[in-house]
């Protein structure tokens, strides 16, 4: 508009394209800041209103300029103004700029007057409809993300502590429960009365750590493979950022495997090698994590079977947590475990396209929705003011309109929109096909230029901007634009510099306006990836709680499981007061063990049910009650129901008379779970008898009661490591380290 004040008026247009100027400093200004908003649209119409007065000529470049100014005004008021007032402002102006033309510039006639008011309030409208569409459509993608976040959350949570009580259990299969089987069993692993008792000492510090009485309740890091109770550990490899680096990396079950991996490895050690210290290296590069845990013992004996004691049993785990162990020994020169995890690292650029495939998708879905609205819009615009009396020289619009519906149509077909070709080709062709019409309408700028609808070519190529993912076709079609503009301005300047110059202007006009609708879609992009990052960290920060808070509970259960005898009876062993080879001690380890191979039995997976069953046990241990339970791997449907199967069990241990038994079983039946006990002078909660069938069996009864069960039904953990799978083995059976 500088430029064009200048050539159009000469000397006497210093003033206006001063004025020009600011309002140009003072866009600026709004597109960095909303609160100078509400002042551009106005100043905007004042400059267009200015340019008419000044110009006095209708079918000048000046007044074809202002025109688009005016119109642009309107663009700028629906976009920097979320507020309905934003409609009444447009439309206020559009009547005073009417009015003034009316009052100043009768000669004019009265249809520029009613077409500025017809595209004022057009463009307001559509843009406040699209606008409103696309803000919905926003708010429904943001509340859809949040609910997968919360779930993914728990999802996440849950898993994390089904496969922190699967390592749990392992740990104390690995430890208590085969130091008492073999004290009990009198192995051959137990004949050695110091060997036992080291051995006890490392157990009793494992234990007190699973019942969290050595651990806070942060969650375990790469940096935990160093800090293993009952021997010597001498760290090798890289450095502490290092090593959290490449833990980043890697998702918490797959940190806890590892640290599971290391702790058997260096068990094994103390319990066979004879080495008085492990050596534990560790090694990172861009696309791998390297754990190896090395000794100088006496290794496997030259008899041992493959596949056995601590080689399948790592071997299991690390498949369980996706990365690969291998297990190597050589009699008399120890042995070293290596555990290779593979990183995925991410660039920078990844990692923010990334984070949040769900916001990403949303981006590309307001691209493509605001182009449809848009292309929808202008095509809504040209055919109101085709109707209303525009310009149509030759009656080029109604073949124009009909291309631009054409464009619409081919950019919703899924045939094409698969393709990566045919689709920008035609939308190029419309784009091209669409500006010769709006410009043939005019006679190239000689006839009624004031109502040559400049932007409706913009119609399909906004269309192929916001279906095309590289650059390539919008630089092709931006250039052919450009070319078809020019070639026309040349062969227009012959016969009319004038129509030339306003030729020049209607293609800045559609070429400016798509070089902002580009800048649009990069905002939106670049504010979706923002968005994603920042839901990513939040969304990681609430992880790193939740799976503190699960930690904490892990140990909270351990707890409520009653491994205080555990921990009494290793410390007796380790402090000398009890002898591993008295009947007595011998006959403790038995019922020990027994008690731990029971909880060890409850699937991880079953999070309302093992939550109550391990206080159960306990509680029934203390009783004196021979209790007998066999879970299947179906949880409850939530903790109330839980808490109802907890109460029929509890009450009927209550009632139980000391050295009775009671057996309980709780398995998947078609509509739930059916929990059934079996003992004497069962009872049942006087909530829950409606639903109770008691059968008596002689001596006996038998009370079957149905509850709901979890959906999905099945959710078998391929962590869970229970009784049935893991083999009773005393220190004999196990490969020599």
């Amino acid at each position: 508009m500088v430029i064009l004040s200048l050539a159009a008026l000469g000397q006497p247009g210093w003033i206006l394209a001063t004025f020009q100027a600011l309002v140009g400093v003072l866009a600026a200004f709004s597109i960095r800041s909303r609160r100078w908003g509400p002042a551009l649209p106005p100043a905007m119409v004042a400059m267009g209103v200015w340019g008419y007065l000044l110009s006095g000529d209708l079918d000048s470049s000046l007044t074809f300029a202002a025109c688009w100014q005016i119109n642009f005004s309107a663009f700028f008021a629906g976009l920097l103004i979320l507020q309905r007032y934003a409609i009444w402002m447009v439309v206020g102006s559009a009547v005073c700029t009417s009015v003034t033309i009316l009052h100043f510039l009768p000669d004019w006639g009265a249809q520029l007057p009613a077409s500025i008011l017809v595209t004022q309030a057009s463009i307001i409208i559509a843009i406040r409809l699209g606008l409103g569409a696309l803000l919905r459509h926003s708010s429904k993608t943001d509340e859809s993300v949040e609910l997968a976040d919360e779930a993914s959350l728990r999802d996440e949570a849950l898993t994390y502590q089904s496969a922190r009580l699967a390592e749990d259990s392992r740990v104390l299969h690995d430890t208590a429960i085969n130091t008492f089987a073999a004290i009990a069993s009198a192995g051959a692993g137990a004949r050695d009365v110091s060997r036992v008792i080291t051995q006890c000492a490392r157990d009793l510090e494992l234990i007190e750590e699973l019942r969290g009485a050595r651990r806070t309740t942060a969650i375990a890091t790469l940096l935990d493979v160093f800090e293993q109770p009952g021997i010597t550990t001498i760290r090798q490899g890289a450095g502490d950022e290092a090593i959290q680096l490449a833990g980043t990396a890697l998702p918490q079950r797959t940190v806890d495997g590892i640290i599971g991996c290391v702790r058997e490895a260096v068990t094994n050690a103390t319990k066979h090698s004879g080495a008085n210290h492990v050596d534990v290296e560790v090694l990172t590069s861009t696309t791998e994590l390297v754990v190896r845990v090395s000794d100088d013992g006496i290794g496997f004996r030259e008899d041992t079977p493959a596949g056995r004691g601590v080689d399948a049993s790592i071997r299991r785990r690390a498949i369980d947590h996706n990365f690969a162990a291998d297990v190597r020994s050589t009699l008399g020169m120890g042995t070293v475990v290596t555990l290779s995890i593979a990183l995925a690292p991410l660039s920078a650029d990844q990692t923010e396209n990334s984070n949040d495939a769900g916001l990403e998708a949303s981006a590309s879905t307001v691209n493509r929705r605001s182009g449809n609205y848009w292309g929808l819009g202008v095509t809504i615009v040209s055919i109101v003011l085709t109707v209303a009396g525009g310009t149509d020289d030759g009656g080029a619009l109604f073949p124009m309109i009909a291309i631009m519906l054409v464009s619409l149509i081919l950019a919703r077909t899924p045939v094409l929109r698969r393709g990566r070709t045919l689709l920008p080709f035609l939308l190029v062709l419309g784009t091209l096909s669409v500006f010769y019409l709006s410009a043939r309408a005019t006679s190239f700028g000689l006839v009624g230029p004031a109502h040559w609808q400049a932007l409706a070519a913009t119609g399909p190529f906004v269309l192929l901007l916001s279906r095309t993912r590289g650059k390539a076709w919008p630089i092709v079609g931006a250039f052919a634009w450009g070319a078809v503009v020019v070639l026309m301005a040349v062969f227009a300047l012959p016969t009319s510099e004038t129509a030339a110059e306003i030729i020049i202007v209607a293609g800045l006009v559609g070429l400016g306006f798509s070089g902002v609708w580009t800048m649009f879609q990069r905002l939106v992009t670049r504010l979706s990836n923002l968005e994603a990052v920042s839901r990513a960290e939040t969304f990681q920060a609430s992880l790193h709680t939740e799976l503190a808070t699960v930690s904490q509970a892990s140990y909270q259960r351990w707890m409520d499981a009653g491994l205080d005898a555990s921990a009494t009876l290793l410390r007796g062993i380790r402090d000398g007061r009890l002898n591993p080879h008295a009947e007595s001690t011998r006959a403790a380890c038995d019922e020990e063990e027994r008690y731990l191979r029971q909880l060890v039995q409850i699937n991880p997976d079953l999070v309302h049910i093992g939550k109550v069953f391990m206080p159960t046990l306990r509680r029934a241990r203390e009783l004196g009650i021979e209790f007998r339970l066999r879970l299947g791997d179906i949880d409850a449907a939530n903790e109330h129901v839980a808490r109802d199967i907890s109460d029929v069990v509890s009450e009927n241990l209550m009632s139980a008379e000391h050295g009775e038994a009671l057996a309980v079983s709780l398995f998947p039946v078609a509509e739930g779970l059916q929990l059934t006990l079996t003992g004497s002078a069962l009872q049942t909660p006087e909530h829950l008898a409606d639903k109770a069938r008691l059968v008596s069996l002689g001596q006996l009864e038998l009370l079957e009661i149905s509850f709901q069960s979890m959906q999905p039904v099945h959710r078998k953990s391929k962590h869970f490591a229970g009784t049935a799978r893991i083999p009773v083995l005393n220190f004999q059976e196990e490969p020599y380290d």
